[in-house]
């Protein structure tokens, strides 16, 4: 096994703790659309609930972009306005149909919302309301997943760590000497006609 040095397991540590908050921040940057009014679908009161997100009673970005166009007619008026619980009113605009009109950003508290369009006739309506739900909770994030990061390495090291005691250890088994030359043997036939060290080499000549 290749064995890792000092730098090289701090270099994994920090590509790992940035990458993962780069995701975060990622994630967390995403935004929610919520059409309020189209072309042809126009109401002057839509109704928006925005719920907590993981229980927080945070307030959550928020920004509503809205765009006015006519064919039939030169100048209108307008109105735009975000009520909470239709009686605090968090955010109003007037103005006439040549105006520019600002995009508002903000934040809303969990509760139920009112969005009050009122315009002239002939006058075409676009809006959408873009709600960023992990907002609130963007700083806590970074801090909740790079300590998980950092129990989750721990936790692996103490498991395989665990794992190498309990693993039993295997008897080496010891090797037997090896004898280069190993003696040759013969059937009982070869044994009794084994060549005889006392025998005489000379014997008398068959008749």
């Amino acid at each position: 096994m290749e064995r890792r040095f000092p730098w090289q397991t701090m270099l994994l540590w920090v590509v790992a703790v940035v990458l993962i908050n780069a995701i975060w921040l990622n994630v967390a940057g995403q935004t929610a659309p919520n059409e309020i009014n189209a072309e042809g679908k126009f109401q002057s009161h839509r109704e928006v609930n925005i719920s907590p997100v993981f229980g927080s009673d945070a307030a959550i970005p928020a920004t509503l972009e809205s765009t006015f166009t006519s064919t039939s007619v030169d100048q209108a008026n307008l109105s735009i306005a975000i009520k909470k619980d239709n009686t605090t009113t968090v955010y109003s605009w007037s103005g006439q149909l040549s105006d520019p009109v600002p995009v508002w950003s903000g934040e809303l508290e969990p509760g139920f919302y009112t969005v009050e369009t009122i315009v002239e006739e002939g006058v075409l309506v676009t809006q959408q309301l873009e709600l960023q739900p992990f907002g609130p909770i963007q700083t806590a994030g970074h801090v909740v997943l790079t300590l998980l990061l950092v129990v989750v390495a721990w936790g692996e090291q103490g498991l395989r760590a665990l794992l190498a005691r309990r693993k039993p250890k295997h008897e080496t088994s010891e090797t037997k000497e090896k004898i280069p030359f190993k003696a040759a043997k013969f059937s009982q036939e070869d044994d009794q006609l084994a060549w005889n060290e006392n025998d005489s080499p000379w014997r008398e000549p068959l008749r």
